[in-house]
């Protein structure tokens, strides 16, 4: 793919945003990339002081732009639906930086703590309202980056997947100071940012080509002034994504630190199977600032095995249906994809791979005295999937953690001649209240599905019904049937790639 990011399809009123939001950047006499090199000081080293670990933080970011939503992901990722979005965020966080024990001051970042003081967000899609907040019982996060995209997860409670992509910032604060030369320089002397920085800034899985500059427009005794402009393709969790950004940063050379960086941010990402695409138009402004002890942060760092991988356990995520009245612990791969009456669904997508699919139908209650039994059950469902029906592999009961009665079913059979299997629960509880989930993968995907059902049934609970519950991804969640009319028919296999 071409590094350059202005191609002929590229619409007018986009470029018109980004140079007026570059403009706003520069404002105040910063001088453009192309000075000569000037001879005033001697080359200096901007020498970053690599035992500071901990700082204040604060993140303002503007957005303006349009999310491509498709009729059906699964199926094409082209656009069917551009709805503009405005979007406004404020983080202010405390961070700690980690590195493994044996580490010299210098090494790489890998993990840090941040204790959120605030952190929301004020959206409008399509002139609908929407807002995000995290909740402040869980103000402290660990962030991990052994690879990326960073992990983040809290130590001690779960976020939900809405806190996780507020929390997904479009820049790393961590990263800030990677975007200087490396080599002494002078005011005017140019650089080039390695791509493994800009990888690391934007949080992104990989960078296939970068063409970012750097540039010294003021040296002093005390800080260096900076500008950067350039192209990057890359992609996120196997998502395409363009981006262009011009910024300018400055280093206070007495603390050692990038104190303050602002980048204007065009980025045109594709759609994927579990998020829409978007092109949209974004601003950063960013203030770090060196503390020598914590304000409201644990004074001594929290217990990370750093080494090792992160706990399973940790990486849960809370997902939750307001129309039908449940929540539940699920893999953070799983996402709610709608919520709302009569389509209610969640998908796990691994690598922007469709791994499966559950949809949920609330039931008509039963008489106390009559409860459904197992023999039940296997009748109703082997009559719902007819033809498409070869074997039930298991039928169990049990009572979960949660004093639920659960009854798993796992089937076999075939839609179009292609393998598929099924997992359908029936959860009851001594009132009668019933919700049926119907998972739904091709056969070679039940390795990477794992005990998803499991894990289901293990952490299943009501919680109170939200009448205005809402499309969690509006535009991604397809087709309108109940779950249980569903699981006979092809459409349920949307939930596998089949190409």
């Amino acid at each position: 793919m071409s590094g350059n990011l202005r191609n002929p399809n590229e619409s007018v009123q986009s470029r018109r945003d980004m140079l007026i939001i570059a403009s706003a950047l520069f404002a105040g006499g910063v001088a453009p990339i192309g000075l000569s090199h000037a001879t005033e000081m001697s080359a200096q080293t901007l020498s970053v002081d690599h035992t500071r670990n901990l700082f204040r933080v604060r993140v303002e970011i503007d957005a303006k732009g349009n999310v491509n939503v498709p009729k059906n992901p699964l199926v094409s990722r082209k656009s069917d639906r551009t709805l503009p979005l405005t979007s406004s965020a404020v983080f202010d966080y405390e961070e700690r930086f980690r590195r493994p024990n044996d580490a010299v001051a210098n090494s790489v970042v890998t993990a840090s703590e941040r204790h959120f003081h605030e952190a929301e967000s004020q959206s409008e899609v399509n002139r609908s309202p929407l807002a995000a907040k995290l909740r402040p019982e869980v103000p402290m996060a660990i962030v991990r980056r052994d690879t990326l995209p960073e992990i983040t997860y809290s130590p001690d409670d779960y976020f939900t997947h809405e806190e996780l992509d507020l929390l997904r910032m479009p820049v790393s604060s961590i990263a800030a100071d990677s975007l200087l030369p490396s080599d002494p320089v002078v005011k005017g002397d140019q650089y080039v940012v390695e791509a493994e920085s800009m990888r690391s800034l934007l949080n992104l899985s990989a960078v296939d080509q970068s063409d970012v500059k750097g540039e010294v427009v003021a040296m002093s005794p005390t800080e260096a002034r900076l500008q950067l402009r350039g192209n990057i393709d890359g992609s996120v969790d196997g998502v395409p994504t363009t981006i262009r950004i011009v910024g300018k940063m400055t280093f206070d050379r007495t603390a050692g630190v990038t104190t303050w960086l602002a980048i204007a941010v065009h980025e045109t990402r594709e759609i994927s199977k579990a998020e829409p695409g978007f092109d949209i138009a974004t601003t950063i402004k960013m203030v770090r600032k060196p503390l020598d002890k914590p304000i409201a942060m644990n004074s001594q760092p929290t217990a990370i095995e750093i080494e090792s991988p992160i706990p399973a356990e940790r990486l849960y995520v809370q997902l939750r249906s307001g129309s039908i009245g449940f929540s539940s612990l699920m893999d953070r791969r799983w996402r709610m994809m709608s919520d709302k009456p009569g389509l209610v669904m969640m998908r796990m997508i691994d690598n922007d791979q469709s791994i499966a699919q559950c949809d949920f139908r609330q039931l008509s209650r039963l008489d106390e005295n009559k409860p459904w039994t197992i023999e039940q059950f296997q009748r109703e469902i082997r009559k719902t999937l007819g033809e498409q029906w070869r074997e039930f592999v298991s039928a169990t009961e049990r009572e979960s953690e949660m004093g639920l009665r659960v009854m798993s079913l796992h089937a076999r059979g075939a839609v179009e001649e292609v393998p598929i299997e099924w997992v359908i629960q029936h959860y009851s509880d001594d009132s009668g209240q019933r919700v049926l989930a119907t998972f739904t993968m091709e056969a070679n995907a039940a390795k990477t599905f794992g005990g998803s059902d499991v894990q289901l049934s293990s952490t299943m609970n009501w919680i109170e019904v939200s009448p205005t519950a809402v499309p969690t991804s509006p535009g991604l969640a397809t087709g309108n049937e109940d779950a249980v009319e569903r699981v006979g028919r092809s459409e349920v296999q949307s939930a596998s790639d089949r190409k």
